[in-house]
């Protein structure tokens, strides 16, 4: 919202809009920090995988053990008729999952009751980035529109995630991991969730270290940014969120990279989804090792990011 506000040639009707939205949007904020983090300890936590948007992330796979499978209602997979089985989750991850949902529904979806009562409990350092980030864009966004409530509470939310994020960082993995509420430790898993903080305004030698990471995993895999390290036993470069690359996890990590004066490394980025495009079409993800296109073969958030790619070097003058 802040983005297309900041584009707006009608700027009386792009004020209008926005700040009829900005509650809305500060409510939803607001919602995840009371429903997900019940002891206010400023990071918010997951409770099934698709939340994050990386359903089958190895970070998951500890955590996923404590969920059963037994009593799943029938149920028929429809990504699997547009996609390669092998390069989706396995029928066991999925089991899980509509086991979750089932459980959710049991329980009327009460908001209140949810989060204590799922065996998955994650803390995603890269949903708190989002999350963080989208707060600082509102709070921006309200102290131009002079809604300066909304501002002062969605900066507070940002600046205590921000301070809160600092739990989960790896000196050992040069990047943040998962927290599993439920048994309190660290994920030793290093995933792009710990590397897509870098969308929000981490501390500047927390983004220099993600920054070296990233650079580090530009000589393990062809291109970057994969999902998983390479170097980890459990990568696999075809499996959804197992290893291939994401445009739209490369725009946010690009994106807060260049803001924290890593302009070189998001180039690379940038430079490397665009040679994913050229060589394999607008495919939903790639192999990182071979470019391979994966998944859906025409993905709309694919031709999205590449638009904000094409923006950005323009404006860098590339």
């Amino acid at each position: 919202m802040r983005r297309l506000f900041d584009r707006a040639k009608d700027r009386k009707l792009a004020a209008e809009r926005a700040r009829a939205l900005l509650p809305k949007i500060d409510a939803w904020h607001r919602w995840f920090y009371e429903d997900r983090d019940p002891k206010s300890e400023g990071l918010v936590a997951i409770i099934h995988p698709w939340e994050s948007g990386r359903d089958n992330s190895i970070d998951w796979d500890d955590a996923f053990e404590r969920v059963p499978t037994e009593g799943v209602e029938p149920y028929t997979r429809r990504d699997t008729l547009h996609a390669d089985p092998a390069h989706r989750p396995t029928k066991a991850q999925y089991d899980r999952y509509l086991w979750l949902v089932q459980h959710f529904r049991g329980l009327g979806w009460d908001n209140a009751r949810l989060h204590d009562a799922s065996p998955f409990q994650i803390v995603d350092p890269g949903f708190n980035a989002i999350l963080i980030r989208a707060a600082t864009d509102l709070a921006d966004l309200a102290e131009a529109l002079g809604e300066t409530a909304i501002a002062k509470a969605n900066r507070a939310r940002a600046q205590k995630g921000l301070a809160a994020m600092e739990r989960l960082w790896s000196d050992a993995h040069g990047q943040y991991l998962c927290l599993d509420r439920v048994a309190g430790t660290l994920v030793d898993s290093a995933s792009v969730g710990g590397i897509l903080p870098a969308f929000a305004a981490i501390p500047k030698d927390r983004a220099a270290a993600v920054a070296a990471t990233v650079e580090r995993l530009a000589g393990t895999a062809f291109y970057v940014v994969p999902s998983h390290d390479p170097g980890d036993p459990r990568f696999d470069a075809k499996r959804y969120w197992r290893g291939p690359v994401w445009l739209v996890v490369n725009y946010m990590i690009a994106d807060g990279l260049a803001a924290a004066g890593h302009g070189q490394v998001a180039q690379r980025i940038t430079q490397s989804s665009l040679d994913l495009i050229r060589e394999s079409g607008f495919a939903e993800y790639y192999d990182p090792l071979t470019g391979k296109p994966l998944g859906g073969g025409r993905f709309t958030w694919t031709a999205a990011m590449v638009i904000e790619f094409l923006r950005d070097a323009q404006a860098g003058g590339a």
